[in-house]
């Protein structure tokens, strides 16, 4: 064999293992530097991760700030309307209270008692009205009051 041919038949298998060595160097800088990117990537999603949640935190204590404020003018409202249809059922049980009459022998103030056995209502009075207790006029005035807040605020929340 030729001198050239068989320096590169003796030579082949070193240029060909120094070649492999060199790609193989080659690539493993690559996976180096792109497992340092990947490490550089993840701590910038974890910085960005961990800002992101501080502002959905921010945002969501703002939120519930916020609906804590609106309740407690809500239930303030509430209140105050409450006290005022609560007064105003007294001025009205006041003005409609029905009174027994009174016998005036004797100086005694007893109720006079009609022919059913009960006590006799004032003649002012029509012969069908119906009596409700006072306990029932509150009742009736803090669930209405009641119902007409809860419509108000059902109302607002989808106009």
């Amino acid at each position: 064999m030729p001198a050239p041919i068989s320096l590169a038949v003796k030579a082949g298998p070193y240029v060909a293992l120094a070649t492999v060595s060199l790609i193989a160097w080659h690539f493993d800088a690559r996976a180096v530097a792109n497992a340092a990117l990947v490490r550089s990537q993840a701590a910038a999603f974890e910085q960005t991760q961990l800002a992101a949640t501080q502002i959905a935190q921010t945002a969501l204590q703002h939120q519930q700030a916020a609906y804590a404020a609106k309740s407690l003018e809500a239930d303030s409202a509430y209140q105050a309307q409450l006290a005022n249809t609560r007064s105003a059922a007294d001025r009205y049980i006041a003005s409609h209270r029905v009174q027994p009459q009174t016998i005036a022998s004797g100086g005694s103030s007893t109720a006079a008692t009609a022919p059913g056995g009960s006590a006799s209502v004032p003649a002012g009075v029509p012969t069908g009205a119906v009596v409700v207790s006072t306990g029932d006029v509150q009742a009736c005035t803090d669930a209405a009051t009641y119902a007409l807040n809860a419509h108000t605020w059902a109302a607002n929340i989808n106009p």
